[in-house]
């Protein structure tokens, strides 16, 4: 067996011990494992949101909702595709007036790319087919818009594919993790 020199057997315990120290090296910063937010920490709240026709929300304190005051201004059952292109799949054409104000610098309105869909009278999900905000079946005009105006704010329609049975519409931001859904009430019948 062959035996180490005390030199280096002095630098490999002073690397094991300094391993095992509870404090940082000079320089480097260790982050807190706690699950108590820092005092600069905002928490955003995941609870459930439901739009109301008429009122202004500002969706802008809830996680993956786009950080802005809307308000649902009309939902109107029957509506008609204006250019004929398409006829309904699901039973009916649903037209969602949506207004809104921008509460950050984002470039565009978040909500316009939401996954659309409805709640039948069973409560089943029914995808709304989101493509025709594209005003494939409204005009340009009228269509939800992506970007924001000068003065902040979005406006405009979106035609949604939804069974005669609906009894509410949905909006799903995909894109967090996981997944939110804004609830748009369905006016009275």
């Amino acid at each position: 067996m062959r035996a180490f020199p005390a030199a280096l057997l002095a630098v490999v315990s002073t690397a094991a011990l300094t391993a095992c120290a509870t404090s940082a090296p000079p320089g480097v910063t260790v982050v807190s494992q706690s699950a108590e937010p820092s005092p600069t920490t905002t928490w955003k709240s995941d609870a459930p949101v439901t739009l109301q026709v008429g009122q202004a929300a500002d969706l802008s304190q809830t996680r993956g909702l786009a950080k802005a005051v809307v308000t649902v201004e009309s939902i109107t059952e029957g509506a008609k595709c204006l250019s004929g292109a398409t006829k309904p799949k699901n039973g009916q054409f649903i037209a969602v007036k949506l207004s809104a104000t921008r509460l950050d610098t984002s470039e565009g309105f978040g909500m316009a790319v939401y996954d659309w869909g409805t709640l039948d009278g069973t409560g089943m999900a029914v995808p709304g087919n989101a493509g025709l905000v594209t005003g494939l079946c409204i005009t340009d005009g009228t269509a939800l818009k992506l970007a924001w105006d000068a003065s902040g704010r979005a406006a405009g329609t979106i035609l949604i594919d939804a069974p005669t049975t609906v009894t509410a519409i949905t909006a799903t931001n995909t894109m967090v993790t996981p997944s939110v859904t804004v609830t748009l009430a369905m006016p009275a019948r």
